[in-house]
């Protein structure tokens, strides 16, 4: 789906309801947390209402007739509850997230009349989703006779607009040869111990690693690796025999053109590259749904009896 698709999805209620029940983010049924009676959804109100006739003991022995009074919204216990947002403002809210490439924050701002930190909250609510979904999904690479190109890449900016990087963090990642498959991670340190513990968690033992000549990865052949180097620094790439790093370099600038340049906090990075591999491993049409179903699995509707706070009925 397109994102003006959506957008026009957003203006019609009922539509946006059954488009967020057919990727399980809301309910059509719950159970009364009061009384575990089950209940559907009122489409007239968008509301969850009980009133099942219950018996109970007074302090006399005798059975008192008393009747169930929970009233829930459509949002109850889901990812759009806890929030004073409208359903459709948060929808598209998240929307823009997923199909727009950051900065953005004053542009929503302006365009959903926000203040910065709603905007500034919902943001790191998608980003949460993203961290959720990139750890599920994640896996190793590589194998026997498989090739995978690694490097290292920092994140910051640059002195007076020109010039080398002197301030940031590093990243550091890996590019399966033929799969497209990636794997990238913060790190704190450069170390030949912090960069071999990387490779090992991140790369299958027998896997080919291309890399530059940094005598850092000398090591990696008597750790189970097979070792191609590409030297940057006398600017030689051997297309032949295929040992170069173009493509794990090409994600770094994908990457780089997806984090805002100033402004962003170290402790968002993560989120940033989640964020990225989201939308690489996701194709632009497809990403609204992939995204609500994977807020399903992060926040499930609640669907059972449990204990639970009902005090945001409306």
């Amino acid at each position: 789906m397109q994102l003006h698709e959506f957008l026009a999805v957003t203006h019609d209620k009922d539509k946006l309801i059954n488009y967020l029940m057919e990727h399980n983010v809301i309910s059509n049924e719950i159970y009364c947390p009061k009384c575990n009676n089950k209940l559907k959804l009122n489409r007239d109100n968008f509301s969850f209402r009980c009133r099942k006739v219950l018996y109970e003991k007074n302090k006399h022995k005798k059975y008192v007739k008393k009747q169930c009074t929970f009233k829930g919204s459509v949002r109850f216990d889901t990812w759009f509850s806890k929030s004073n947002l409208s359903l459709e403002t948060i929808c598209r809210m998240t929307a823009y997230f997923i199909m727009l490439r950051p900065p953005r924050l004053m542009f929503l701002c302006t365009e959903l009349q926000l203040s910065q930190h709603s905007v500034f909250d919902w943001i790191s609510f998608c980003r949460e989703v993203c961290i959720y979904w990139a750890k599920k999904n994640s896996t190793k690479l590589g194998g026997p006779n498989i090739i995978v190109e690694i490097d290292e890449a920092k994140i910051g900016k640059k002195k007076y607009n020109c010039g080398r990087i002197i301030e940031g963090k590093w990243i550091f990642g890996g590019y399966e040869r033929g799969t497209k498959k990636i794997f990238i991670v913060p790190v704190q340190d450069r170390t030949e111990k912090t960069l071999l513990e990387l490779i090992k968690e991140w790369i299958l033992p027998g896997t080919t690693i291309m890399s530059d000549c940094w005598k850092l990865y000398n090591c990696l052949n008597s750790e189970g690796f097979q070792h191609l180097t590409e030297n940057h620094s006398m600017n030689f790439v051997d297309l032949d025999a295929g040992a170069h790093t173009q493509h794990i370099e090409r994600v770094w600038r994908e990457v780089k053109a997806n984090i805002p340049q100033y402004g962003m906090r170290s402790s968002h990075l993560v989120g940033y590259l989640a964020e990225y591999f989201f939308k690489r491993v996701h194709a632009y049409e497809d990403r609204l749904s992939s995204f609500f179903r994977a807020i399903a699995e992060l926040c499930p509707p609640k669907t059972v009896d449990d204990e639970a706070d009902v005090s945001e009925a409306t």
